[in-house]
């Protein structure tokens, strides 16, 4: 004899292969997170694959402020503990510390819209503060900054979902964004 729960999974196709990291064809979502280690230990896994480079509009280096002798690009080395993330730039030029925030901003949205294949979401972890530089990055005190991981995952945030950065520092004297490439592999 069959029980009910033995037909579920026949009668009510896909709950079967239903997943708590799935999302679904049409997803979008915006929310602020509470910062746990979960998301600290899978930052920890990225690592830079490029330089990072130095955002250039028409401008050009004149529009950059609050580097001492800036530069397109720095050779880039990431170091992430439960405090924060630092970024060691160039070969000495200085770093840049940006403790973490309490909490962060998640954004996800299906990109393909066509419903087609496995949904696959372009997300971001926005977290916001302040950064703390050295060397050519000195400043006189933290200044405003904004940190944003970006890639393309799932419903579950893990190291492999991103592959992009970049930190935006900003305030009345200081105006400057890094980006780049990551590995999370």
């Amino acid at each position: 004899m069959f029980s009910l729960v033995t037909l579920f999974p026949a009668l009510v196709p896909g709950a079967a292969f239903a997943c708590a990291c799935c999302a679904d064809p049409g997803t979008r979502f915006e929310q602020d997170v509470v910062r746990g280690n979960w998301e600290v230990k899978e930052i920890g896994r990225l690592a830079p694959t490029s330089p990072a480079r130095l955002y250039l509009t028409a401008c050009g280096m004149e529009c950059v402020s609050g580097i001492e002798d800036p530069q397109p690009t720095y050779p880039v080395t990431f170091e992430v503990s439960d405090n924060g993330m630092t970024f060691a730039l160039g070969e000495g030029d200085g770093t840049l510390t940006f403790p973490w925030s309490e909490d962060y901003r998640w954004f996800g949205a299906d990109t393909a819209l066509s419903g087609e294949g496995e949904t696959a979401l372009y997300t971001e972890l926005r977290f916001r503060g302040s950064v703390a530089g050295t060397g050519d990055f000195a400043n006189e005190g933290p200044i405003e900054a904004e940190l944003v991981l970006s890639g393309q995952g799932n419903r579950c945030i893990t190291a492999r979902s991103f592959d992009g950065w970049s930190l935006t520092v900003y305030d009345e004297t200081t105006q400057f964004r890094l980006f780049g490439t990551l590995d999370g592999n």
